[in-house]
């Protein structure tokens, strides 16, 4: 699948929305403001450098109004080919209740079915309203190990350095052969 623009366009209450993934279209500022919002409770505002690097190596979906002023986001974090990881999806608040969050989901349902040999699509979610959406919109179920024979784990950084610091370092383990006769 080729890395491309999706861009989609809808009218509610005699007002124009897009959903592009135009990534010239979404300001950095928005994002951090979004990350600094209790609505995403998970994320908080990260430097320039590391915004810049995040939205370049992810397809983020922005909504705007017709004015191109930002007003939500959905980014997925893919290879276009096996994987899609959903995550940040964002709506202010004086735009909910319209419909563009089902939309957005919509949309993204579109991009990944592009995705011939996708396995997997991906989020984690701490909502019962979400979960319900993504179950209606996306198929999705839970990863709980009983319809699937598969568990959905994770760490944050802490845990991993606290791993780190009890386990050998990879240049501590055996060497890599060389492929060379002995």
């Amino acid at each position: 699948m080729d890395k491309k623009t999706w861009q989609w366009q809808r009218t509610i209450a005699s007002q124009t929305y897009l959903i592009s993934t135009a990534r010239d279209l979404l300001p950095h500022k928005f994002v951090q403001e979004a990350f600094a919002t209790d609505a995403m409770y998970w994320a908080e505002p990260l430097s320039d450098e590391a915004t810049r690097a995040m939205l370049d190596n992810s397809l983020t979906l922005g909504i705007y109004t017709s004015d191109n002023t930002p007003i939500g986001m959905a980014r997925m974090v893919t290879d276009y080919t096996t994987l899609a990881y959903l995550t940040d999806v964002y709506l202010h608040d004086s735009h909910r209740n319209l419909g563009l969050g089902k939309w957005i989901i919509a949309c993204c349902r579109e991009i990944v079915l592009e995705m011939n040999d996708l396995r997997f699509l991906v989020l984690l979610t701490g909502s019962e309203q979400a979960q319900k959406l993504y179950t209606r919109e996306l198929g999705m179920s839970s990863l709980d190990g009983r319809q699937q024979p598969l568990t959905c784990m994770g760490a944050r950084r802490g845990k991993i350095a606290e791993a780190a610091a009890s386990t050998p370092r990879a240049e501590d383990g055996p060497t890599r052969a060389t492929g060379e006769e002995r």
